[in-house]
């Protein structure tokens, strides 16, 4: 009976022991007031909403050169590289038989302006020689209104060849249609130029623009004028200043995607067309 006793003792106690191993730590904790540590949940919601795309820089403003007249180069003024100024002489053709036949169209106008100036005044006096009734109407119209009329037409086709003439000539001179760098020369002296084939290439490198494109989740959220962050590693580590300056309003048919454009100051020229960016959007 003793030993029975001592037996069931003992599997109380080892089930008593067993039971406590089983709790969870939680419980003891709480049982002896400590804390559980706690872990932040990590969502959605912590994250950062940005927009990144990435794409090569392109000019605002560029030029394929191209003369209007096929001739032989007389001089280049400029090579790759060259800053050049708006309507700055780049390149010249040959011109002395353009020069000649403007001389030529200057000499003809002076001489029809000293007849219609002759014409003129011979003109008015016939009018008040009409008005006082000195001379018929007749006469009036034979020996001054109609010799008039004729130094005017005259003095007009001479000026209207010169207009003509002038304009063969400036043609034979290619200037700058507005400020920036030539990044491409095609033509040297004594080369023809002709009136298809570009001979300089001219980009203003003031302004610089990157195209990419934002999906229909984020398209809403942008706005014209809103300020980007534009990172070429090429250039420096540091990003630059862009802001959005166009918004499709449609999306493109075969991405399904909204072509954005962004504007970047470059007035130190760091930034080339061709060069890799990536664009941040907050």
């Amino acid at each position: 009976m003793a030993t029975r006793n001592v037996i069931t003792a003992l599997l109380l106690s080892a089930l008593v022991f067993l039971y406590g191993c089983n709790q969870p730590a939680g419980t003891n904790r709480q049982a002896t007031g400590e804390k559980a540590p706690t872990q932040a949940a990590v969502t959605e919601k912590n994250k950062p909403k940005v927009i990144t795309f990435s794409g090569k820089i392109e000019a605002v403003q560029w030029a394929n050169l191209v003369s209007k007249v096929a001739g032989k180069v007389a001089a280049v003024y400029v090579d790759m590289g060259s800053f050049v100024k708006k309507d700055q002489l780049l390149v010249s053709l040959a011109a002395e038989d353009k020069a000649a036949e403007v001389t030529e169209a200057i000499t003809q106008v002076d001489s029809a302006k000293v007849e219609y100036e002759l014409a003129q005044n011979s003109y008015r006096r016939g009018k008040e020689l009409l008005a006082a009734q000195a001379i018929s109407q007749a006469d009036y119209e034979n020996l001054y209104e109609g010799p008039y009329k004729k130094a005017e037409v005259k003095l007009r086709s001479a000026q209207a060849v010169l207009q003509k003439k002038q304009i063969a000539y400036d043609d034979m001179f290619i200037k700058a249609p507005f400020a920036g760098v030539i990044t491409a020369k095609n033509i040297n002296p004594g080369e023809m130029a002709g009136t298809q084939n570009p001979v300089l290439t001219l980009v203003n490198l003031d302004q610089v623009v990157i195209r990419g494109t934002v999906d229909e989740h984020h398209i809403n959220k942008l706005k014209v004028g809103q300020q980007v962050q534009v990172k070429v590693a090429a250039v420096s580590e540091q990003p630059f200043t862009g802001q959005i300056s166009n918004i499709a309003m449609a999306a493109d048919s075969q991405t399904k995607a909204f072509p954005v454009k962004i504007q970047v100051a470059n007035p130190n020229h760091l930034l080339k067309p061709g060069m890799f960016a990536e664009v941040t959007i907050p």
